[in-house]
């Protein structure tokens, strides 16, 4: 019976001891571990500073995206999940999307391409047309870019514009018909794209139906089209 007594006592003093321990060590640790804290706004904060932020609240903030942003800059904060100011379990992870800064496109080489077939790729990529430039080219057929403002390779954010400097065709000069006869001069005006016009006889010597004036004179910047005058001799 003593024996009895003795080993209940022990029992209740470990117990009481057990009581205790919960009361004073378990239990706050429980309680502290599953407080619940406001999460902070570290939205278009660096990354490292956000994260100090959160770490300060007993959160744990985790990059989960990257991805380019025109207006975040490059190494912060875009999004945060969970959200400013909602209610968060110390310990929670906060999935964080980091910005890449703008995304930058490089210019295509599209000297030579076709007009059309250029502004097709310009927008392909993201970036729009600025204005559009025609200039007669010594080396350029009419109609395909000579040059782009600014130059291929060169890197630009998305949405911006290129400029086109588009050829209205090639530089002609007028030859010299001076001499020649007029199916001979014909020839060589429809070989360039001209088009023999007036056509007057007059009084000269020489050998008859020989072109002794013409205009333009020879060597002036002329157009696909344009209409040439001539004197003969009659």
């Amino acid at each position: 019976m003593k024996k009895i007594l003795i080993y209940s006592i022990i029992l209740l003093v470990f117990f009481a001891i057990g009581i205790l321990i919960a009361n004073l060590v378990i239990m706050p640790y429980i309680v502290q571990k599953g407080k619940t804290v406001s999460v902070p706004n570290v939205c278009n904060m660096p990354l490292e500073i956000a994260v100090e932020e959160l770490r300060i609240q007993n959160l744990e903030g985790v990059v989960t995206e990257r991805r380019y942003d025109r207006i975040i800059e490059e190494g912060c904060v875009i999004l945060q999940n969970p959200l400013p100011d909602s209610k968060a379990k110390t310990g929670r992870i906060i999935n964080l999307t980091v910005s890449l800064g703008p995304e930058t496109i490089k210019v295509p080489h599209l000297q030579g391409v076709d007009i059309e077939k250029g502004k097709l790729i310009i927008k392909k990529l993201g970036l729009t047309i600025d204005t559009v430039d025609f200039l007669f080219s010594d080396s350029m057929a009419k109609d395909k870019i000579i040059v782009t403002i600014p130059g291929s390779e060169k890197e630009l954010k998305k949405g911006d514009a290129v400029k086109f400097i588009v050829s209205k065709g090639l530089i002609l000069k007028m030859p010299n018909l001076t001499g020649k006869d007029l199916g001979e001069a014909k020839t060589i005006l429809k070989k360039m794209g001209l088009i023999l016009g007036e056509i007057k006889e007059v009084e000269a010597s020489g050998t008859k139906g020989n072109i002794i004036v013409q205009s333009p004179e020879p060597d002036q910047v002329v157009n696909t089209g344009d209409t040439i005058s001539v004197m003969v001799i009659k």
